[in-house]
């Protein structure tokens, strides 16, 4: 058979099996959302005490966000009073799990690992509480801010429209590279490449550590790849720690945790995160891993009429999403070159931005400040205007600077009143 037909039925049979679980997973993200909001969060977790920490791991699993957008979030949990150690519980578990994720882990590795990774990302939540509140000063006391009324809740239709269309556009483009380079990997590499390397299964959990960490890997997009490497003889133990490390740290998401866990909380942070990868991985090793585990060729007659109409119906929903992100941006951009009528008109550009939950986080941040009446911010580019009076960039900056992102090119337009 052509190497290139074989490569695109092989990438559509894995779009396939993984289309039920991602869709469910995306439904059910937008249920959460009616139950679990971030005002609520904030208000149950910015608790001092122990209770705050399990609860910032019990709904740091599930929560729907992604590992840039967890960050303002955190944020914000700090600012609420939450101790650096309920904040860091919630940093820890939230990016290494989403229902969509848990979901693929489960239809794809089987309801073991999928347990497993649950399990993990809640103790891991807990454990680097314990460390962080450890070695955190001791005199450190967080100071609860006012939160402000609370929001109307969420309407079904905005529900469903975050998880079925603001969530799938967030990870669209990830998740396609994540199918595209599985397949890649599995079609070119050898099927016993990562097998048997010197030092065994520990070298393996250890290269893998070391590949991670360091890179921003999408929460779901991560399975595809880790289910090409299994492919390719890597233990599924190493594999688990690509799922756990992976989305938990990058480069980028350091960065930002500095301005709200300060350098030691951070450097605690990936550190534990490291070795709790490499932990679970050796203890899935030893006690778990069945060494039966092979993902193998899906061919296409092993697909139900099911499978194959999920498949159509996950990428149809992947391109629309994406699509009407794209839209929503021009308009944004649009909003944001028009004439404002406010007193004061102020454009600059924030970095940092990376989803639709990280521009959201922004403009409410932004938007709390005094004096400020409307904003506006658009994710592709960066940047944000913002319409008010007596806006001061020092304030901007500083809000900006705690929810993790920061500020550039700030200018100041003053509005020539009309006769």
């Amino acid at each position: 058979m052509n190497p290139i037909r074989t490569y695109l039925i092989e990438t559509w049979s894995l779009i396939a099996e993984m289309g039920p679980y991602l869709l469910l997973g995306f439904l059910i993200t937008g249920l959460l959302h009616k139950w679990i909001r971030q005002q609520w969060i904030e208000q149950h977790l910015g608790q001092p005490g122990f209770k705050s920490i399990v609860l910032a791991s019990i709904f740091g699993v599930p929560m729907p966000l992604r590992s840039c957008g967890v960050i303002p979030v955190t944020a914000s949990l700090r600012e609420k009073g939450a101790s650096k150690g309920a904040a860091t519980s919630f940093l820890t578990a939230t990016p290494q799990m989403g229902i969509d994720s848990i979901l693929a882990t489960y239809g794809m590795l089987g309801p073991v690992f999928a347990l497993y990774r649950v399990v993990i990302a809640f103790i891991s939540g807990i454990g680097v509480r314990l460390i962080v509140e450890l070695f955190s000063k001791k005199n450190e006391v967080a100071v609860p801010r006012s939160s402000g009324t609370e929001s109307a809740k969420p309407t079904w239709t905005e529900n469903l429209r975050n998880g079925l269309m603001t969530l799938p556009g967030d990870i669209a483009v990830s998740l396609f590279v994540g199918f595209l380079l599985a397949r890649l990997i599995s079609a070119s590499a050898p099927d016993d490449l990562l097998a048997n390397p010197p030092g065994g299964v520990f070298m393996s959990i250890l290269l893998t550590t070391l590949i991670a960490t360091p890179f921003s890997i999408c929460l779901t997009g991560s399975i595809p790849l880790a289910l090409a490497l299994i492919d390719s003889a890597l233990p599924v133990s190493a594999a688990l720690v690509l799922l756990i490390a992976g989305p938990a740290t990058n480069i980028a998401t350091i960065t930002a945790m500095r301005k709200t866990l300060g350098g030691r909380g951070t450097t605690i942070y990936v550190t534990m995160i490291i070795l709790v990868s490499c932990a679970a991985a050796l203890v899935f090793h030893e006690l778990l891993d069945t060494k039966a585990f092979k993902l193998g060729h899906i061919h296409l007659s092993g697909l139900s009429l099911w499978s194959h109409a999920t498949g159509a119906t996950l990428i149809a929903l992947l391109g629309y999403s994406y699509w009407r992100k794209g839209n929503a941006a021009k308009s944004t951009l649009q909003e944001i070159s028009d004439p404002w009528n406010d007193p004061q008109i102020v454009s600059f550009g924030i970095k940092g931005i990376t989803c639709s939950h990280c521009r959201e986080s922004a403009i409410k941040g932004l938007s709390r400040l005094p004096g400020i009446n409307r904003v506006s911010a658009d994710l592709n580019s960066g940047k944000a205007r913002i319409g008010g009076s007596n806006i001061n960039s020092g304030n901007v900056s500083a809000k900006l600077d705690s929810l993790g992102f920061t500020m550039a090119s700030f200018s100041t337009q003053a509005k020539t009143q009309q006769p």
